[in-house]
Order: C-alpha cells, then sequence, then structure tokens
C-alpha cells in the first residue's frame, strides 16, 4: 500500500520533519511531496490556500496513479483535498479532518486545537462547524503566535514554551483531548503533554491521517478479496 503525503506548501524543511518521524507498518509505503517553488512557504489565508490548492493539483495529476492513497498534510480544509477527488475515486483525506474524526472516536470528552498564527482560530473554528456542525465538545482552537516555518527555526525552548501555554489554556477551557493543528507541529506532542496536567490526550494530526488511510485501504483490500 502507498501513500502519498502531501505537504501543499513550498517550505522543504516541514517535509523532511515529516520524512523523520512518520514510520510506515511493514505493508505500508510513504512517500512524499512538496509544493513546487511557486507555491506559498506558509499557508496562512484563503488566497495562500487556493494558490497553495493550483500549484500542487498540476504537479500531482501525473503521479496520481502510483499510490493508493493521499493525505494533504495542512491542517485546514484545504481546497487541494476536493481538487483531488475530482481527478481522483482513490482515498484522499485532510489531517484536520483526520484529527476531529479521531478526536471523536474517543469520547472522552471535549477537543480543542493547538495551532500556529492566531489567524487560524477563526479559520478553524469555521472549519470544525463546517465539518461537525455547531459541537458540544469543540473547546476552541488556541494559538501559539508562530508560524509554521517558527516551529523549526526558533529557539526550541521558546517553541517548546508557546505551544505550551496555548495548551494550557486549551485545557483551562475544558479540553480532554488535543489536536496538533498544523503539519509543523507533527513530532512536539511529548513537548505539549509535558505542560499539561497526566490524562490529557494529544493527537498528532498527520499520524492520525495515516492511521485512518490505512485502515481505510485494508478494509478496501480485505472487501476486494472476498
Amino acid at each position: 500500500m502507498s501513500i502519498l503525503i502531501i505537504n501543499p506548501n513550498s517550505s522543504v524543511s516541514v517535509t523532511e520533519t515529516l520524512k523523520e518521524i512518520l514510520d510506515p507498518a511493514p505493508d505500508v509505503t510513504y512517500s512524499f511531496f512538496t509544493a513546487p517553488p511557486e507555491g506559498p512557504l506558509e499557508i496562512n489565508s484563503y488566497s495562500t490556500e487556493i494558490t497553495s490548492a493550483a500549484v500542487c493539483l498540476e504537479a500531482l495529476k501525473p503521479v496520481l496513479g502510483q499510490h493508493d492513497a493521499f493525505l494533504v498534510a495542512c491542517y485546514s480544509d484545504h481546497p487541494l483535498i476536493y481538487a483531488l477527488r475530482e481527478h481522483t475515486d482513490k482515498p484522499v483525506l485532510g489531517i484536520f479532518h483526520a484529527s476531529v474524526l479521531q478526536a471523536m472516536a474517543l469520547g472522552v470528552g471535549k477537543f480543542a486545537i493547538v495551532t500556529t498564527a492566531k489567524v487560524w482560530e477563526h479559520k478553524l473554528d469555521e472549519g470544525v462547524t463546517a465539518f461537525l456542525g455547531s459541537h458540544k465538545n469543540y473547546a476552541g482552537t488556541f494559538s501559539s503566535g508562530l508560524g509554521v516555518l517558527e516551529l523549526h527555526d526558533a529557539p526550541q525552548d521558546i517553541v517548546n514554551d508557546r505551544l505550551g501555554q496555548a495548551a494550557t489554556r486549551a485545557v483551562n477551557n475544558g479540553a480532554k483531548v488535543l489536536l496538533l493543528g498544523c503539519a509543523g507541529m507533527s513530532g512536539m506532542e511529548e513537548a505539549i503533554q509535558s505542560s499539561v496536567p497526566s490524562g490529557i490526550r494529544v493527537i498528532d494530526s498527520v499520524v492520525a491521517g495515516c492511521e485512518i488511510l490505512v485502515g481505510v485501504l485494508r478494509t478496501t483490500n480485505a472487501i476486494a478479496r472476498d
């Protein structure tokens, strides 16, 4: 089974981090795609989402036949998800939707999103409402004030402190599950976990997306064999 993990911004450092932390099962292969250089370095608005989707779609069309599923590693209701579904009948999933689905499946109480820049608070509030409707188990989105590139370029103690502060605000607002609201935060769950009380669950959104797609492919393959 081959899953293509798509970084729809042009920051190679984000892709390299994902390569380092993701550990596929023996029967699964992860391949990686980074947006071409003309794509945005960071996605932080509707316009950068649209630019990202347009640039990536053209580059991805030739490789759609080479993979069994596709994960869009931008924490938003990214238009590339829907554009890809127009060009393939294979599974396409975004990490935002994957993490929310996993939080709901846990069923342990309210979930909240810990994210980067403040602009994402309103955008992700809208995204949750569009995905779930008005939901009593959503405790809100809490920003660290860091950009996606700062997650890797800023001193680690500053990054950990900012993420910890955002996580603490989320827990104080009733969250029992924290979702890592940026692909660039993948692998940082321990830093967040250490800043909140024990018993709080932390979900890496990229890992959640991979796990869901692997499950879908295994189920599909099992049905095909019957």
